[in-house]
């Protein structure tokens, strides 16, 4: 079985995937098939450690389907919800916990949102108990010892182990593995019930390449090893056959001279630099390297040339080992082909010049030089060679001299002085009786021609002696992060002088390091710390890139409705490649190296992003914590009824929490089924035209339930209201009516749009448009509007005199038939009462108190008597008492 992709993308932060097998897999099913909906997905995941994908597929046509996922765990509880077209015909869910989960589709296709339905039970099993961490360090060559499983699960006899590379090759079986290289390795896990893949990356805490000049060398040449990274290391060798290493060198770079190795053969080449935050734990790199035997010949002169104009000279090459090819330089340019050893050529007709032969094999060179010399000694510049040894600098180390002496001669030519190493030294002189010739030591041919070309050579090696210089080791190229302290490698006693790319001299820091902290060259010079010491000082060249720290943070995601987090490394304008990642425990044990992190359990992690190829920066990881973030959000919906006369009523979902949660519509029919009304998604308060029950769901941004409220539309026909167009009051004699419309819930007047009272009856006290809001005990809400107006009328009236025994001039009291009950009393001038009336006005007569002017039996006297007239009325909102006096006319 292969590791899926998908698996070894999730896998390498969680340390976990898993593969299920019980039941049915989920597959992928051709377009021209998806015409039906069609839920397909395993009936059986098996979990192990944190996470365990399962992927479900709806089938269907997305071009039209609308698709609904929902899956409930077995409590009941919803923990994924998606929607959507086609962007949702497939989830890919990841089951955190063991239990039986449905997974439910519905397919809206048309009007009909119930087209699909379909519900599979997927049952989550937990897997082996995998007990292998995500990181491992690998310290040095020391092999790791990776383990897969607990041995005292209980089912761990029921388990196969193998051991899985990338590439899918088994590396070995049973629960341990060593692991001896690093890199990422699988254990895949399998028994009857589900199969189960672990993973877990092997590597150095410390990211460093070293670049090797050449895995084939011949001896004698130099081979060169660079980190990416400034480390001071430890350089060692092993030769095959051999049980131990041989230390080299403590340096930054190493620069191998094969000559110093223990001759040809196979070598292992060792870099081992110790993590300085994990004391006793090296990182190692080694190298193979193959010495080749150089090639070897052997030049003989056989004569020398008779003059410049018979070139005759004669030399003879015997090939020592199989030589590939031979290049001869110094005249006219010639290559010989495949000389077998022991082999000989001869080369003839050569004019007196210093010729170069050059022997390859394979990747191996080696050179050699051989005069030929004029005989003919009137010919050409005669000249004899002397040389002086070099001499140390105030930098390093200085030239020697080859002075070339033409015996009292003024002459003109050219010179060539070749080196054994290949370096030519050449120029033209006029009218010079010698020439002083700058060279380093070594050793060198000479050759001087005159102005006719015609060449006089010595068969002399002529040395220039010269002092050592001496040895210490940096970085010959830096790429620094902000700022990197040089501490210069050596084993001899020192002094040290850097010069930063503005010609200034940076000063050594307490610990003996010196800052750098500037893109350029800088030239470090080492000295002697004993002025009498035969040694000349070395300047190295550092060519320096400093960067600016690195910028980066991190987001996160939740995955499911139980809060579990997916964190992802935010590297901005950086390229993954170029950098290194580390996601770790707050004591600083690498859990993870890849972009995405999936956290183990909660608490307190760190992200560390460094540069490769440079030294570190100087920050400090970001810190930042794992919890199960709580469901926030509450709703419930406030409306009102469909009452008689309504084209509609409104509904208005009131949410309180996250500000990026939503709201979803339902219609509920427990017949037909529920009518998702997706058209008034997001909204807060919709129209509703028809009655019945509606729902509204509050989901969070990953679609999470948080909570939901119903509310019942109902239809009622509204309550009649007993009101009047308009109402007349008298305000002069604050006589205004009570108006009672009936018994409502709630009422509400105003005048001219300002509330004034929310009684169920209510008295105007001043004219005006006013309007009347009432809502029944079904919720049902009338408007209704009506006029008071001023106009004072006469609701009491009487005479204000009367004659004694005349019917047609009594005293006749008079009412209006809005006046319930009338009290009047009239007294003589002594106070005594000489007549007295009440009336309930319950008939609504309008004449309710006649006095005759009769007091007891007799005509009352001539004169004036004092009146009081009592009078109420309910409807008006009146009740006064008027004081009068009415005068008897006739006795």
């Amino acid at each position: 079985m292969s590791v899926p992709k998908k698996f070894a993308t999730a896998l390498f932060a969680v340390s976990m995937v898993l593969v299920f097998t019980i039941g049915i897999t989920s597959m992928k099913i051709p377009a021209s098939l998806r015409v039906e909906p069609n839920l397909q997905g395993p009936e059986g995941v098996c979990l192990n450690g944190a996470f365990a994908y399962g992927d479900f597929s709806a089938g269907g046509d997305p071009a039209t389907d609308r698709y609904i996922w929902s899956i409930l765990d077995a409590s009941g509880f919803e923990i994924f919800y998606e929607s959507g077209g086609a962007q949702a015909q497939e989830i890919t869910f990841p089951f955190t916990s063991t239990g039986v989960f449905d997974v439910s589709l519905r397919v809206i296709r048309g009007d009909n949102q119930n087209y699909y339905q379909e519900t599979l039970s997927v049952s989550v099993e937990r897997g082996p108990s995998f007990v292998l961490p995500p990181d491992v360090v690998f310290c040095g060559n020391d092999p790791v010892t990776l383990q897969a499983l607990d041995p005292n699960d209980p089912n761990f006899s029921r388990y196969t182990i193998e051991w899985l590379n990338p590439a899918n090759t088994v590396l070995g079986t049973g629960n341990t593995y060593i692991a001896t290289e690093p890199g990422r390795y699988y254990a895949k896990v399998s028994s009857v019930a589900c199969e189960a893949v672990a993973t877990t990356f092997v590597g150095p805490s410390i990211a460093v390449n070293v670049a090797s000049s050449a895995q084939v060398a011949c001896l004698g040449s130099t081979v060169s090893f660079r980190p990416d990274a400034p480390y001071l290391a430890s350089w060692a060798y092993s030769k095959d056959g051999q049980q131990g290493r041989t230390f080299i060198e403590n340096a930054y770079e190493l620069n191998l001279n094969t000559d110093n190795l223990e001759g040809l053969g196979n070598y292992t080449i060792f870099f081992s630099v110790e993590d300085p935050e994990r004391p006793g734990c090296n990182v190692e790199k080694s190298f193979p390297l193959e010495i080749r035997p150089a090639p070897d010949f052997t030049l003989s002169k056989i004569s020398d040339a008779e003059s410049c104009a018979i070139g005759n000279g004669v030399f003879e090459i015997t090939a020592n080992t199989a030589i590939s090819s031979i290049t001869i330089s110094g005249g006219q340019p010639e290559t010989i082909n495949q000389i077998p050893e022991n082999g000989k050529r001869t080369i003839t007709d050569l004019d007196p010049k210093v010729y170069t032969v050059t022997a390859t094999v394979g990747t191996c060179t080696i050179s050699k030089s051989i005069s030929i010399e004029n005989e003919n000694p009137d010919e050409g510049i005669d000249f004899d060679v002397s040389s002086s040894p070099s001499s140390c600098t105030a930098s390093g180390a200085g030239r020697g001299l080859l002075l070339l002496d033409f015996k009292g001669l003024s002459v003109s030519g050219s010179y060539r002085i070749s080196s054994q190493d290949g370096d030519i030294f050449q120029d033209d002189f006029q009218n010079q009786t010698q020439i002083e010739v700058e060279v380093p030591k070594g050793n060198y041919r000479v050759e001087v021609s005159d102005n006719d070309a015609c060449s006089s050579t010595k068969s002399q090696v002529y040395e220039v002696e010269g002092p050592n210089q001496v040895g210490f080791s940096v970085p010959s190229t830096l790429t620094v992060c902000e700022r990197y302290e040089l501490v210069p490698q050596t084993g001899q006693d020192l002094s040290f002088t850097l010069i930063d790319p503005s010609g200034n001299e940076v000063s050594r820091e307490a610990n003996g390091s010196f800052a750098i902290d500037q893109t350029g060259s800088y030239r470090l010079t080492g000295r002697p710390a004993d002025p009498d010491s035969p040694l000349c000082p070395r300047t190295r060249v550092l060519e320096v890139t400093v960067n600016e720290p690195l910028e980066y943070d991190y987001s996160q995601r939740v995955i499911d409705c139980f809060g579990n987090q997916i964190f992802s490394a935010e590297l901005f304008d950086n390229n993954p490649g170029d950098v290194i990642i580390r996601w770790m425990s707050a004591d600083r044990t690498i859990l993870g190296r890849e972009l995405e992190f999936f956290p183990p359990t909660t608490g307190t992690f760190l992200l560390e992003v460094q540069p490769r190829s440079s030294s570190s920066c100087p920050v400090n990881p970001i810190s930042f914590e794992v919890s199960i973030q709580a469901n926030d959000g509450s709703v419930y919906i406030e409306g009102s009824p469909l009452c008689s006369g309504d084209s509609f009523t409104r509904l208005q979902a009131v949410v309180s929490g996250d500000p990026g949660n939503k709201v979803e519509w339902y219609k509920i029919d427990p017949e037909l089924g529920n009518t998702w009304l997706f058209e008034l998604d997001g909204q807060m308060e919709i129209e509703v035209e028809e009655p019945g029950v509606y729902e509204v769901v509050l989901r969070n941004e990953i679609n999470c339930r948080l909570e939901s409220a119903v509310y019942e539309v109902a239809q009622f026909e509204a309550q009649g209201l007993d009101l009047a167009d308009s109402y007349v009051l008298c305000s002069a004699e604050n006589i205004s009516p009570t108006i009672s419309p009936g018994e409502f819930a709630s009422y509400s007047w105003s005048l001219e749009g300002t509330i004034v009272s929310d009684t169920p009856s209510y008295r105007p006290t001043s004219p005006g448009t006013y309007e009347l809001t009432v809502i029944d005990d079904n919720g049902c809400e009338q408007v209704v509007s009506f006029v008071v107006e001023e106009g004072c009328e006469v609701l009491v009236r009487y005479p204000n005199a009367l004659i004694p025994g005349d019917p047609q001039r009594d005293f006749k009291l008079f009412v209006d038939e809005d006046i319930d009950w009338v009290e009047i009393f009239i007294y003589n001038r002594n106070g005594a009462l000489v007549y007295h009336c009440e009336s309930q006005n319950e008939d609504g007569s309008l004449s309710v108190c006649i006095w005759d002017g009769m007091v007891d039996g007799k005509q009352a006297i001539s004169g004036s008597y004092p009146m009081i007239v009592k009078y109420r009325s309910e409807v008006l909102g009146l009740d006064k008492t008027e004081k009068r006096s009415v005068t008897v006319i006739g006795n």
